[in-house]
């Protein structure tokens, strides 16, 4: 009877030894989810609020991959009479491959839907998917001095240990 009680006693120490070793793990890993995250958001925020008070607009050209940069330039150049600029057929036909292109933001500025803006600020930032090369993340920049918010699913390249925006749906 003794034995027996012993080895119960036993099973019981090891069984709860093996839990927390998992509960450390699950917590390791979160704290892991939890900071890309954080740094993408945090990213997001910095760079996104960077461009909008700059007087330098090529910042654009430096936080968006290539691929990204030459589609919304010719998004925002759509049918206008200006060499270069594409007609809506030839814009679709370019880039839908790459690009879900009814969520371009066609013939308006980057990042936003107007011309002009006041006080820009990304005010949400949800995780929405996330796998080894990129984070999409939801969000919403808005013009506190407008008072209008852009609803916004931006795709973010990692990248050396920082993000480059791969795409962006705007959805108004």
């Amino acid at each position: 009877m003794k034995n027996l009680l012993l080895i119960f006693i036993l099973a019981i120490l090891c069984s709860c030894q093996s839990n927390s070793n998992k509960t450390v793990k699950v917590k390791q890993d979160s704290i892991i989810v939890a900071s890309v995250k954080s740094d993408a958001c945090t990213w997001l925020k910095q760079n996104v609020e960077a461009f909008f008070n700059s007087d330098d607009q090529s910042i654009m050209e430096t936080m968006t991959t290539a691929d990204y940069f030459d589609y919304k330039m010719d998004a925002i150049n759509l049918d206008l009479d200006v060499d270069g600029s594409l007609t809506g057929d030839e814009f679709k036909k370019k880039w839908s491959s790459k690009f879900n292109t009814d969520y371009a933001g066609k013939g308006v500025g980057f990042l936003i839907s107007t011309q002009d803006w006041g006080s820009i600020q990304v005010s949400t930032c949800d995780v929405i998917h996330e796998d080894v090369n990129s984070i999409t993340l939801k969000s919403i920049i808005s013009d506190c001095e407008f008072q209008t918010d852009y609803h916004r699913e931006i795709t973010l390249l990692k990248e050396n240990n920082s993000f480059k925006i791969k795409d962006v749906k705007e959805f108004d």
